[in-house]
Order: structure tokens, then C-alpha cells, then sequence
């Protein structure tokens, strides 16, 4: 079974700093691991089969000269795909935080909490049910990029 992936994702594309404007872009893409010749290497993903991993990169680029603060990026995890635990990352300084109930509410992994379907009681999230990444960039400067990443598993 062959799939195409998307992701979707939010940010302001200009964010005003001290009454000056910084002009943030952000670019989305996705790749997956080809091993030829005993050697891997990460290639963009066009269509994969299950139990693949794919990796979603988010690259922000600041083309302005004042610094934007607080770029929001959200990222929710496409159908049929499973966060892959401890792979959200950021080049530099942000915070990270995840949601089980597409993106409504975000938090840490200790605090999401979801009903078992077996017992009906409510118990920590697992990373299989993440629908929603988001990060936070404290501070991106002018004329710099950053990037900010996920991976998942096709199921």
C-alpha cells in the first residue's frame, strides 16, 4: 500500500517586533530513509509503504532585520501516521508540546492523559496517539533560519 504525505502547519508569516516587522517564511518538507549500498541517507518523500518512517522538517528563514519572537509552528501528525517518541526537535532554543485532541489543547507528554477504550479510565497518552505538534522559537534573528522536526511511522 502506497501512500502520499502531507503535513499541515501554522505561522504567521509576519510577525511585528517592536513596531517594526520581520518577514518570516517557512517552508514544509518530508523525506524518508533509502539505504543503497549499505549506506543510508535521507531523501524527499513522495510516496512510502507501511511501517516507513518519515521525516517532517519545517525550515523558518527570517529575510527581515529586526529579530521575530515567539514563531508558532504547528504541525498536525497526518492520518495514518504514529509520532515516533523524542523526535520533536528544534535547530535552536524553543519549546515543545503536543496534543491528543487535535490540536484544541497542548501540553508536555507527562501531562496528556486520554480515556482507555477497554477500561474507560483515564491514563498517560501514549506517543502513537499524538495528533498535534507545536513548538515555540524564542527568538529567530534577521537574516537567519532555523529549523524545527518530527518523525512518524506509517502504520
Amino acid at each position: 500500500m502506497i501512500k502520499k504525505l502531507f503535513t499541515s502547519l501554522m505561522i504567521a508569516s509576519s510577525v511585528m517586533v517592536m513596531g517594526l516587522y520581520a518577514d518570516v517564511t517557512i517552508k514544509s518538507h518530508s523525506y524518508q530513509k533509502v539505504v543503497k549500498k549499505k549506506k543510508a541517507k535521507w531523501v524527499k518523500a513522495t510516496k512510502v509503504v507501511p511501517g516507513s518512517v518519515v521525516l517532517y522538517m519545517n525550515t523558518l528563514k527570517n529575510r527581515g532585520k529586526e529579530t521575530a519572537q515567539n514563531l508558532t509552528v504547528v504541525n498536525a501528525i497526518p492520518a495514518h501516521m504514529n509520532y515516533v517518541k523524542g523526535t520533536a526537535k528544534c535547530k535552536s532554543k524553543c519549546s515543545v508540546t503536543y496534543s491528543v485532541d487535535g490540536g484544541k489543547t497542548f501540553n508536555k507528554p507527562k501531562k496528556l492523559f486520554v480515556k482507555d477504550k477497554k477500561t474507560k479510565k483515564m491514563r498517560h497518552a501514549k506517543a502513537k496517539e499524538y495528533t498535534t505538534i507545536k513548538w515555540v522559537v524564542a527568538k529567530l534573528k534577521g537574516g537567519k533560519k532555523t529549523t524545527v522536526q518530527y518523525k512518524a511511522r506509517l502504520q
